[in-house]
């Protein structure tokens, strides 16, 4: 199964994208064992590390549009962006919550979202549930 679709079945299935992210940084970088992870996080150069970050970002990202896209309104979804969203303030998160999900919470977190992205990249929030 293609590694995004089987992160998104994992999250439907009550996994965090948390967890789906620990995972891709363990097996981007070949460790078994999540107790290991610590320590070869710690012995890669800086640029090694960056690029790691950016990749397993652009991974949950790519997850949580497909959410979005794929699964609008299924609260398991809307759930697992929500939790993401309290550690993460991901873009993606936001544009697939905001555009594809009616929870009660939505206010405040479209006042949040727009105070941290530019306006340019917010816009279409205001119409998206309307």
């Amino acid at each position: 199964m293609e590694p995004i679709r089987e992160a998104v079945e994992n999250v439907l299935l009550g996994e965090s994208l948390a967890s789906i992210q620990k995972s891709y940084v363990m097996l981007e970088l070949g460790v078994a064992q999540e107790d290991e992870l610590a320590g070869h996080l710690v012995s890669l150069e800086e640029g090694r590390k960056q690029h790691l970050r950016k990749d397993a970002s652009q991974f949950i990202a790519n997850v949580c549009r497909k959410l979005g896209d794929e699964h609008a309104e299924d609260s398991r979804a809307a759930t697992a962006l929500q939790d993401w969203l309290v550690r993460s303030k991901d873009y993606a998160a936001f544009d697939a919550l905001l555009c594809n999900f009616d929870f009660p919470e939505r206010g405040k977190l479209l006042a949040e979202a727009k105070r941290l992205f530019p306006a340019t990249l917010t816009v279409h929030w205001d119409e998206c549930r309307e």
